[in-house]
């Protein structure tokens, strides 16, 4: 290992010898300690470059917290396992985790949190699951962004999982974040909006839009296009209707996927109706 010094801040750049004699080119782990005065004040960060070699990185890191070469703290271990999460490095990323819980320096909702998303983002909602609720029984408490990953996750599954229960656990997560007083972001509630059209909950979709404006979120782009294409898969055209009208009168416009769907059902639409006369307009623009 080689260290230098400048000013207040100690590089220590750990170099890998695969086979006992020549070290390689790439440096799989930097540690850095920033603020510090060579003394050992001061906090520790650490990354992860060359992903290439990222099994010699986490073993090297272990080794480091093992052979007590430094002492990591909650933003050293969060870095390395977002790096290892962002690289696609997810089983260890999560191997990393339960090195972690061994260790002195607990996991936090961070970790946890990088890791949830990693693996709903993967389709791996179940084991997503499994993570949360360890997490929550060793204390951690769960916050906004816990929820919006797993909620997202649960309905990333398409039309064809109306029966595999994964909606309806997306609404008991909702609720249960709902009353602990955590606020949701745009791209929860759209999906939520989602959620309820599909489970055919059109009045609640409604009302949930509703409230959403009264608590001051307006609905953007993404969300009208959501519920308009909703609606209309179920045949619910009037619905349809009034949120396009809305939609364009607030300066939003249909997106590719919606103005398929509108141009398909157009011979399933009432000549008198409305909408005719909007695709009609939406055509000629």
């Amino acid at each position: 290992m080689t260290a230098v010094v400048v000013g207040f801040t100690m590089i220590a750049v750990v170099l890998v010898d695969d086979v006992g004699s020549g070290i390689v080119e790439k440096w799989p782990v930097v540690v850095e300690m920033v603020g510090g005065d060579g003394g050992g004040v001061g906090g520790w960060m650490v990354t992860v470059q060359a992903t290439d070699q990222v099994v010699e990185a986490v073993e090297l890191f272990k080794k480091l917290v093992k052979e007590k070469i430094c002492e990591p703290n909650q933003v050293m271990y969060g870095t390395v396992v977002n790096g290892l999460c962002k690289a696609g490095h997810t089983s260890k990323a999560l191997e990393l985790l339960r090195f972690m819980e061994a260790s002195s320096c607990k996991p936090n909702v961070y970790q946890y949190n990088t890791i949830i998303d990693s693996l709903c983002k993967d389709k791996m909602v179940d084991h997503a699951l499994e993570i949360f609720a360890k997490m929550v029984e060793k204390g951690v408490v769960a916050d906004v962004i816990t929820y919006n990953s797993l909620i997202r996750g649960l309905c990333n599954f398409g039309q064809d999982c109306s029966k595999c229960g994964k909606r309806n656990l997306a609404m008991d997560l909702f609720d249960e974040l709902c009353l602990k007083g955590l606020k949701p972001n745009v791209r929860t509630y759209t999906v939520m909006i989602s959620v309820y059209c599909q489970e055919g909950l059109f009045g609640i979709a409604k009302e949930f839009v509703r409230k959403r404006e009264e608590n001051g979120y307006l609905p953007n782009s993404v969300t009208y296009n959501v519920i308009v294409q909703e609606f209309l898969k179920q045949n619910e055209f009037q619905e349809a209707n009034i949120f396009l009208e809305e939609m364009i009168d607030r300066g939003f416009f249909p997106d590719a996927t919606t103005f398929s769907l509108l141009l398909h059902l157009t011979p399933s639409i009432r000549q008198d109706s409305p909408m005719q006369t909007i695709v009609q307009k939406l055509v000629n623009l």
